[in-house]
């Protein structure tokens, strides 16, 4: 993200304030709260179960 914005930049640094991504406060949420409620995070362990199930028929484990 921060080098798209210095490539957009005009130079102006009245416009890199205003475009600038880490001046203003972020939200920030950690690693576990993340992966809680991530859709990726979530279709990853639905599909790590269901290969788990398919391998369980497959080779009786």
């Amino acid at each position: 993200m921060s080098t798209v914005v210095d490539v957009a930049s005009s130079g102006d640094e009245d416009d890199e304030k205003r475009r600038d991504p880490f001046a203003e406060s972020a939200i920030e949420i950690d690693d576990e709260t993340l992966r809680r409620v991530s859709p990726a995070a979530w279709a990853g362990r639905v599909t790590d179960r269901i290969d788990d199930i398919g391998r369980r028929l497959i080779y009786g484990r």
